[in-house]
């Protein structure tokens, strides 16, 4: 597209946007959600004892006393067995190990610059613990869950997942869902000696041996190998690195240590403990006097059809191939047995199967007059339908679909609506126009009664792109953040603004706006080493040490305020901008060369909207 044709297209996008502003913002639906939502933050914010929390399954909020929450939390912890309180938080230590391993790997031409670049960890913090309601079980425990999202390994760990998800693909027993998993047990006979038995892993991560994990790991090098370029030595220590060296967490400012077991949160624990579940499987039926005549599992839910009086014995057996891992086992009854979202059943010898909806389950999808894309209400709709359906054999579909409407409809779909998707299900489904597939996606903001306007209009090329929405206006803002708070200057990837102090006697109101991918304490430091040495010209880099100069004022770096996070460098470079222009020029400190990215239709319309503010 030539400079003219997109300075062309710009400026249709901004009619479209000034349109957009003139309309009326909300109507009596919209202000009605907007006041509930307003009540509910006031409610919260007047009882801060409360936490509003997505339970473990079933997408119900909990409402949970926040002491009664901390309790249970603090009780897993002071399991002195599973865990330990360290004297220092290891991050930097453990950050500089990465950035070692990193270095070792582009010195060994196993990786390229760019790699490196991604790889190496420079504003790393610790993960964090958090708990999810067990609303299933009683006395309501908590499931502990760990972010590890910047953690010091988190992108080496990445990098182990992309080569040993390799080895798992070729599984014999894995299913990656409830249709496949039907699709595959839809025509196994049923002997009448036999039982259907599902057998689960006591805490999947915690309950894998490091040593073990590794032992295996190195024992399926031979089909590794094929898939890196590393050495066998070398990869084993990145391993090792990964989910040894890395399982520890923050919460309440302590830093805990886990003992034993895979790190919980970290992006390598899934795929390698899937490959010590798939040896364990293959030792047990190599091993076993009574092999199940069909084992397949999802993650660490296993189903099996074995002779009704070996079942005891098959627990035992499994429960004795490492004494940290320790199955339970649940047996049909009546014939019944749910295993994923599916109720199987015996009848006749055969297995049928009928969709399995857990007892707390909240019905609950995307609202149809929520502002969403209608593609994606629609979507969402459909998708629901056509999994209840194809997990469901045709004679439970009279009864599914009396409970489709109904969770449809309590979700404000229109029954019209509702009955044509039903009915779109029994005919026969389109072939997706392989054009898509090869189309880029690009990511936008959801703005309602804007962004369809723009998806629709023809400022973009429709058939190299296509856009995806994000919505950034959702509930989960009055949801409680339960994870440890992150110091606000070990924080990276920000847009922050500094205020002028002025020189003592006089006030000075001007504002600076800048962005750093490094740690705000790093970039503040920097801030203060370049004022420290103002009269130098050679150090006058931003407009804030230039001010200073000038004026003789001093900024006020103790009370930086962050004002976005935004991990995207060219996201973050533009955001800044605009923050910059959304300051009022006669208090604004940063030079204009700051906002030259922007072009002047965009410029032009934001002074305008300021203006009508």
């Amino acid at each position: 597209m030539s400079n003219e044709q997109q300075e062309i297209e710009r400026n249709n996008l901004t009619t479209l946007i000034r349109d957009h502003l003139k309309k009326p913002k909300n109507s009596a639906r919209d202000k009605f959600v907007l006041d509930t939502l307003h009540s509910a933050k006031t409610f919260l914010k007047n009882n801060k004892d409360l936490l509003v929390l997505n339970a473990d399954k079933g997408n119900v909020t909990v409402l949970m006393d926040k002491s009664d929450y901390e309790k249970k939390l603090q009780l897993l912890v002071n399991d002195i067995s599973a865990y330990r309180v360290l004297k220092r938080d290891p991050t930097n230590k453990l950050q500089e190990k990465n950035n070692e391993i990193v270095e070792k790997l582009f010195k060994n031409k196993v990786i390229d610059l760019k790699e490196k670049y991604k790889l190496i960890s420079k504003t790393s913090n610790a993960p964090r613990l958090y708990g999810l309601p067990k609303i299933h079980k009683a006395d309501i425990p908590l499931r502990p869950i760990c972010s590890s999202v910047n953690s010091p390994s988190y992108n080496l760990c990445k990098y182990v997942v992309n080569i040993l998800t390799n080895i798992t693909k070729s599984s014999k027993y894995n299913v990656k869902d409830s249709i496949e998993f039907k699709n595959k047990i839809k025509d196994t006979y049923i002997y009448d000696d036999e039982s259907l038995v599902s057998f689960d892993v006591i805490s999947l991560f915690p309950s894998i041996p490091v040593d073990h994990a590794l032992e295996i790991i190195a024992s399926k090098w031979n089909q590794i190998k094929s898939h890196t370029t590393l050495t066998k030595e070398l990869f084993l220590e990145v391993v090792r690195f990964c989910i040894r060296d890395n399982r520890y967490f923050k919460l309440n400012n302590k830093i805990y240590e886990q003992r034993c077991g895979m790190p919980m949160g970290s992006p390598a624990s899934p795929v390698i403990a899937d490959i010590v579940m798939e040896e364990l499987l293959e030792k047990f039926e190599d091993d076993s006097p009574y092999k199940p005549r069909l084992l397949t599992k999802y993650v660490d839910d296993l189903f099996a059809i074995v002779k009704t009086d070996t079942v005891e014995e098959l627990l035992n057996i499994l429960n004795e191939y490492n004494r940290s891992i320790k199955f339970t086992i649940e047996v049909e009854k009546d014939g019944k047995l749910p295993f994923l979202d599916t109720l199987i059943i015996k009848k006749n010898n055969q297995l049928c199967f009928d969709w399995y909806k857990k007892p707390t389950a909240s019905g609950r999808l995307i609202n149809f007059n929520s502002k969403h894309d209608k593609s994606t209400i629609v979507n969402t709709a459909r998708n629901f339908i056509n999994r209840v359906l194809s997990i469901s054999d045709e004679v439970y579909h009279k009864e599914n679909i009396k409970i489709i409407i109904n969770v449809l409809e309590n979700n404000e779909f229109p029954t019209r609506i509702i009955k044509n998707f039903i009915r779109d299900y029994y005919k026969k489904p389109t072939a997706r126009k392989n054009a898509e597939n090869n189309k880029i996606y690009k990511s936008t903001t959801y703005v309602s009664g804007l962004s369809n306007r723009i998806k629709y209009s023809n400022i973009y090329d429709k058939e190299k792109y296509n856009l995806a929405f994000t919505y950034n206006n959702t509930l989960r803002q009055i949801f409680s953040n339960t994870k440890s708070r992150i110091d606000k200057y070990e924080k990276s990837d920000l847009i922050y603004k500094i205020l002028c102090n002025g020189d003592g006697s006089h006030v000075c109101d001007k504002v600076y706006v800048g962005t750093t991918k490094s740690k705000l304490k790093t970039r503040i430091s920097g801030h203060k080493t370049n004022i420290k040495n103002r009269n130098n010209p050679n150090d006058g880099k931003t407009a804030l040490t230039q001010h200073c100069r000038e004026t003789g004022h001093s900024p006020n770096l103790e009370n930086v305020e962050i004002l976005q996070q935004e991990r995207n460098y060219n996201k973050r470079y533009i955001l800044e901008m605009l923050h910059i222009i959304n300051t009022p020029s006669d208090k604004r400190m940063n030079f204009k060369s700051d906002t030259i990215g922007i072009a002047s239709a965009f410029r032009q319309l934001i002074n305008n909207n300021n203006n009508n503010r």
